[in-house]
Parts: C-alpha cells; structure tokens; sequence
C-alpha cells in the first residue's frame, strides 16, 4: 500500500510539471495577436519584456530557450514585415499553477498595450520555483513602446 501511494504522488507530480506548450492559430476576433508558447519555465524569473524584429534573431532566442524548456525545435514562421514578437518574462513564482492569459492587445501608434489576466492556481499545485514565460506576434510597429497591464 505504501509504494502504491507513493507511485501516485510521484505520476501525480510528473503530470503537472510539464505545463509548456506551443500555441498555433489561436487568434484573438481582432486577428491582431497570437500566442507562440506560453510555459511556466523558461523566462528569467525577472519582469522583462524581449522584442525581436526580425527572424535571426527569435530565432536565436527560440532554439536556446524554448528548445531546451521543451523540447520544441520548430521555430513558428512569422511574417516580419507584418508582425514583431513580444517575449514577456514575469517575475518567479513560489509554487506552480498560475497561469497567465492574454486578454487583448490595443495599438495605438508605436504604443502596444497587452492586457492579461492572472489566474491563481485552482486547489493543489506542485511545490516549485517558477519562470513563467509568454510569448507572442502582434503587429509590427515602428520604434515600439510595449506594456504589459494586468486585467481583473
């Protein structure tokens, strides 16, 4: 009996740490935005928001964080003439589970303000130090000026 629980703590606990994944063609109705990855590992642990503009660059970045956080070795083909990436790092968390959503994103001029929502881990959640990590394209801007608000 006691290895069978402890052979479910440990299945338990493998589930609910991989919570990396790569979104594709998830458009919000205003098609101005679209989640490449979003994971709680792989950012800095430090607030920090990464703009690449071209695709030597993201993909640089891609293959030497999201490659090695999960596995993923195709890196999205963005349009770059048309759309710019956002890499936003939030500050580590203590425990695992939160997620963050992107609400919406408004541009207006070089100004890009992305809203997001920040959702507190629904009863258990693994003991575990965090980098959550989002990335997303949204539309091009000439000398950009991001800014990521919390929505409630």
């Amino acid at each position: 009996m006691r290895n069978l629980v402890f052979g479910l703590g440990i299945l338990i606990f493998n589930f609910s740490c991989n919570n990396s994944r790569a979104v594709a063609n998830h458009n919000s109705d205003m098609n101005n935005f679209e989640v490449l990855f979003q994971s709680e590992y792989g950012g800095s642990g430090n607030e920090k928001t990464e703009i690449f503009q071209n695709e030597k660059d993201f993909s640089t970045m891609w293959n030497a964080t999201i490659n090695a956080v999960s596995g993923l070795t195709d890196v999205p083909q963005i349009d770059f003439s048309k759309k710019m990436i956002v890499a936003q790092h939030f500050k580590s968390q203590n425990s695992g589970g939160t997620v963050y959503k992107i609400q919406s994103v408004e541009q207006t001029g070089n100004k890009t303000e992305i809203y997001y929502q920040v959702i507190p881990p629904n009863g258990m959640s693994t003991m575990a130090i965090t980098n959550p990590l989002i990335i997303l394209s949204v539309n091009k801007t000439s000398n950009p000026q991001i800014e990521f608000k919390v929505q409630q």
